[in-house]
């Protein structure tokens, strides 16, 4: 939890800087997402993100964005797992406009990600004289904090001057057996 709160308060302070500059280069935004990670922890569930960023020109921005994954607990065949992912993102935006009002944007980047959780796993398996199987279960706890890559692909519409949403599909690259894909709605303002 301190963790979070460390980066909404980095977020918040990036939020207030760009509004001490008063330009229209600044930006912020908030939305929800829907994440699915892959083996050893098949997990899935929704999440937000909050972000800040700073548009270089027409075809280039730079985000900083703090995000949570996951945050579920899940009963498997062989036990409960869980995985709480949270995140601090730097990336990069290449965006192409493809009408007045609208701009086809990929994302490229570097995810900090704080993984915790525990996940179950056979240990070993016995069969007594009457034929009946015992397996005996254990748990692999997670607990690092990895850096992963990021390549996203979405679309930003704009709906004023100041206010825009986007939808975006955003994959984390695999380390440590740990990856994920994500779904993404948010909404920006730009300062």
């Amino acid at each position: 939890m301190l963790r979070v709160c460390s980066k909404m308060l980095l977020i918040g302070v990036a939020v207030l800087a760009s509004q001490a500059h008063a330009t229209s280069d600044f930006y912020a935004v908030a939305g929800a997402q829907y994440s699915r990670s892959g083996e050893p922890v098949d997990v899935s569930g929704a999440g937000y993100q909050l972000g800040a960023g700073y548009v270089i020109n027409q075809q280039w921005s730079v985000e900083l964005s703090a995000e949570q994954l996951f945050a579920e607990k899940k009963q498997v065949e062989l036990g409960q797992s869980r995985l709480d992912s949270d995140a601090l993102t730097l990336s990069v935006l290449g965006k192409t406009r493809i009408s007045d009002d609208a701009v086809l944007f990929y994302r490229a980047g570097a995810s900090s990600v704080d993984h915790e959780g525990y996940y179950p796993y056979v240990v070993s398996k016995k069969t007594l004289p009457n034929a009946t199987v015992v397996t005996t279960v254990g748990y692999k706890d997670i607990d690092d904090d990895l850096v992963h890559g990021v390549l996203g692909l979405g679309l930003e519409q704009y709906f004023s001057a100041q206010w825009f949403g986007r939808a975006e599909i955003v994959h984390l690259f695999k380390k440590n057996n740990l990856q994920a894909d994500t779904f993404r709605l948010s909404l920006g303002y730009r300062y």
